[in-house]
């Protein structure tokens, strides 16, 4: 598995509109709602709710979060 520490990290609860241009990171403990793009890997620590409408144009890894998925994911 590739090392996700020099990734973006994302708030951790609101909700997130931006663009991140490579991958991206939910640290542990987040509420987040994603709407935006991310043109690489989504990496979401343990512990963590997150909702995914916007776009990951890479792969969503859960380490072990509650994460709903209704948006784009993959290329």
């Amino acid at each position: 598995m590739p090392d996700y520490a020099n990734a973006q990290e994302l708030p951790t609860s609101g909700i997130f509109k931006g663009m991140i241009d490579g991958n991206a990171r939910v640290k542990s403990g987040s509420n987040l709602e994603i709407r935006g793009m991310i043109d690489g890997d989504l990496f979401i620590e343990a512990g963590s709710k997150v909702l995914v409408s916007g776009m990951v144009e890479g792969r969503v890894i859960n380490d072990g979060s509650d994460v709903e998925l209704k948006g784009m994911i993959g290329r």
